[in-house]
């Protein structure tokens, strides 16, 4: 999925493990080793509907590519 300058991606080790990124812009080393925990309580409603979605998804292979259900 690519909505103009946006990147939304899923990762999934199938072990239960899964990181649910978006990113604005170009995904560089410098941009993950500034990652932080959001604490900010505003984003408390947001963050219960991204835990419904990344619940629901999964990362499965089709034709020797990756793709997102």
């Amino acid at each position: 999925m690519n909505n103009d300058n946006y990147k939304f991606i899923l990762a999934d080790d199938h072990k239960g493990n899964k990181v649910l990124a978006v990113i604005k812009g170009e995904l560089s080393t410098e941009l993950v080793s500034h990652a932080k925990a959001i604490t900010d309580t505003r984003f408390n409603v947001v963050a219960d509907q991204l835990k419904k979605i990344i619940d629901s998804a999964s990362v499965i292979e089709k034709d020797g590519e990756q793709s997102c259900n």
